[in-house]
């Protein structure tokens, strides 16, 4: 070898070893640059909605005047974020992580936000039979019954009902709003609508189920009103409410009507639709046409058939104000009003109110009685170990059931 082919070769392995170690680094670099720069992106997403959040919840509340659902304080949230975010919001990922972030990160400024989260999952009581679903409302409510449940002989008597017995749409009821949104319910509670309309709610989570559609069947005279999202989805279950099913054949087709949401009422009340695609095997539109959409509908929810992509629009895009303003503006347009029984009717419901008077009047006298003989009464001393000995026999029972067969052997003896 001459000393030109030795210096080839000797340049030749330098330059391999640093292109080697160059491309390296480049990868480095490349991977560095990769990590900083999504770091920077998640960090940035968060800054955003923590400081829209209060902005969004507001709007989505009407000022803190109602509750409102985690998904509209995202639908509020989403157009202030993504006009300073440069990339996309998954609402699952802002009503699962940044609000409870943000809530958990500033209790002072959201102490008094009635924010409400779905149910996940359920708490069962021994021996009381109450089932509590694991939801914001459900979950309230069961705490301020169990600041009053250490009642003692001096409280009121439980009386008689003044209501009038009904089962069912019967005298009570013509109309039931049935939405596809469980997470609605405190919001419409707040508002009284089922009590103002006199009106029944049924919810779900997506398509109504067999017993559900069982449950609208036997409600003969009864007029189901529709609530559902502007989407593919929503008019599949505004359908299958009057539509026969594999699992379910109606004898007699029940009165639904579609209250929306539909393009009409998009347009009209200025609410925001979201991306959505379709799986490309998949004719959106003409699923669309067989459950009721019209042609304007369809374009609108399927912007592009042949790539699958479309858009949609929930009815959590609604601030809670609005939503209220909204659906009773549909309530009068379709005449729904108080319900008031016929002369038969009225009649035995003003006989038995005299009845229920004259029936509370004597409890209030025999509870003033009880109340004197239950403050003589004399504990007995061995009481706790009576308790013990006769759950010890019977494992089923609960302490205040075995202190009822004790006050029972008292008096027998």
């Amino acid at each position: 070898m001459d000393i030109g082919e030795a210096l080839i070769k000797s340049l030749t392995s330098a330059t391999a070893k640093w292109t080697k170690a160059q491309k390296a680094a480049e990868r480095n670099a490349a991977a560095m640059h990769r990590y900083y720069h999504s770091s920077y992106r998640r960090e940035t997403l968060k800054d955003i909605a923590f400081e829209v959040m209060e902005q969004a919840y507001m709007k989505a509340s009407a000022n803190n005047t109602l509750p409102a659902a985690a998904r509209q304080i995202m639908y509020q949230a989403r157009p202030l974020i993504l006009a300073r975010y440069d990339g996309q919001l998954d609402a699952n990922y802002f009503t699962q992580t940044l609000l409870p972030d943000y809530l958990e990160a500033y209790p002072d400024k959201a102490a008094r936000w009635d924010v409400v989260f779905d149910a996940r999952g359920n708490l069962h009581e021994p021996h009381t039979g109450i089932k509590l679903a694991l939801g914001t409302l459900a979950v309230r409510g069961y705490l301020a019954r169990s600041q009053k449940v250490h009642q003692r002989a001096s409280d009121e008597p439980p009386q008689l009902s003044a209501a009038f017995p009904t089962f069912g749409a019967a005298n009570r009821f013509h109309t039931v709003l049935f939405i596809e949104k469980e997470g609605f319910a405190p919001l419409l509670e707040q508002a009284k609508i089922a009590e103002r309309y006199d009106l029944a709610i049924m919810s779900t989570k997506g398509v109504s189920t067999t017993a559900a559609r069982t449950l609208i069947e036997k409600m003969e005279g009864a007029r189901f009103l529709a609530l559902h999202d502007f989407d593919k989805a929503g008019f599949s279950i505004a359908a299958t409410l009057k539509r026969n099913t594999r699992r379910h054949t109606f004898r007699k087709v029940p009165d639904v009507v579609d209250l929306g949401l539909r393009l009409a009422d998009v347009v009209e009340e200025k609410l925001e639709a979201e991306p959505v695609n379709y799986p490309k095997s998949q004719n959106a539109r003409l699923n669309l046409y067989q459950n009721g959409a019209s042609k304007a509908e369809a374009e609108f929810l399927v912007t592009d058939a042949i790539r699958g992509i479309g858009q949609r629009v929930e009815l959590n895009a609604f601030a809670s104000d609005h939503f209220i303003q909204w659906l009773e503006g549909k309530l009068a347009a379709h005449d729904v009003k108080k319900v008031v029984p016929d002369d038969d009717v009225l009649a035995d419901a003003y006989r038995r109110a005299i009845y229920v008077q004259a029936v509370n009047e004597e409890i209030q006298r025999a509870n003033d009685e009880a109340r004197k003989i239950s403050e003589g009464a004399k504990i007995p001393k061995t009481l706790r170990r009576k308790v013990d000995k006769l759950l010890r026999e019977n494992q089923t029972l609960s302490w205040d059931d075995a202190l009822a067969h004790i006050v029972q052997r008292r008096k027998a003896a």
